[in-house]
Order: structure tokens, then sequence, then C-alpha cells
């Protein structure tokens, strides 16, 4: 798929999972999207797995952005605790769209919670409290950090989180990077 189509498909409002080998463009696409989204306003957060992806994007880790920090699971009392924090709650319940960059190193169960925290924020029982979900990355790069006793199953795409979204599959197959 071409750059330019993937970025028509993104302004639908899809849930979309964009991918493609290194230098296809999709850090490119993100930021073309993201620039589309603020022109109109439309509150956006910009996410990745890591603290260095972020810093590519001037986003933040999606731990910190969802208030999961390194958590393996939550509690309704964490998610209540969660909410008294206003600088959590303004973000979580005003976002339309969430971007996730990187998102072959998030863990299945981040991934879920991600997913619950939303839920919980936006009150609402859709996938991610009904947000536009952008899911960006390479699973041929690097996975999850795990731990030595976990079953095989870790990356994003086995959580039901994931299977739940309906994610439209942009593959970008147009080589930029010299």
């Amino acid at each position: 798929m071409q750059q330019d189509k993937a970025l028509a498909i993104l302004k639908s409002g899809v849930n979309v999972f964009l991918t493609g080998s290194a230098g296809t463009g999709k850090t490119y696409i993100l930021n073309q999207y993201i620039e589309y989204l603020r022109e109109r306003k439309v509150p956006v957060a910009v996410t990745a797995s890591t603290g260095i992806a972020a810093t590519h994007m001037n986003g933040m880790t999606i731990h910190s952005w969802a208030g999961i920090g390194i958590k393996e699971k939550l509690t309704s009392g964490n998610l209540m605790s969660m909410k008294s924090k206003k600088f959590l709650r303004e973000h979580l319940e005003d976002v339309e769209v969430l971007i996730i960059d990187e998102i072959s190193m998030l863990h299945k169960n981040q991934f879920n919670l991600v997913d619950k925290v939303l839920k919980y924020f936006k009150d609402s029982s859709a996938s991610f409290g009904g947000i536009q979900i952008v899911v960006c990355g390479d699973f041929f790069q690097l996975p999850p950090v795990r731990r030595n006793y976990e079953p095989e199953v870790f990356f994003a795409y086995h959580s039901p989180a994931w299977q739940n979204l309906n994610l439209k599959i942009c593959y970008l197959s147009e080589q930029h990077r010299q």
C-alpha cells in the first residue's frame, strides 16, 4: 500500500494497524496524521512503547500516558485512585484518537490494561472506550520484554483487546529510505 492511501484510511476514523518494513514511512505517515488531527483540534494522544520512540514523535510512553506504569494488573481501587488524579482524568476523558508507535514492544497484558483504563475513564464498554486506535510498528523487529517463565504468547496481537478492535491493516510496501 502507498502512503497516501494509508493516510486516507487513517483520516476515515477506523482503527488501524500501520505496518511495513523499515524505511517505508510509518513514522512519516503518523506525523502527517497527527498534524491533520491537530489542525482540526481533535484531541490526540501520541504514545510509544519506549521512551526513545516516544521522543521521536514528541509524545510520551503509553505506560505513563495511560497511568499504568509497570503494573501487571489493575484493581477497581487502582482505577478509582487514577481517576482522582486531575492530569490523568483530563487527558484520558478528552482523547479521541490514541496512537501507539513501536507496538511490537508492548506486551499483550499492557495492551489489555490500556483498554481497561480507557473503558473506565470513558465510561464505555466499547473497545478502548470507543476512541480511534492507531497502532504502528513491525512485529519482525524487537519483541516485548517478558519474564523467562512466560509462555511464547505475549505480543499485543495475542490480547483480547487487539482482537476486539477490528483493525484495518495498512501495510506500507514502498521503500523511501535509501
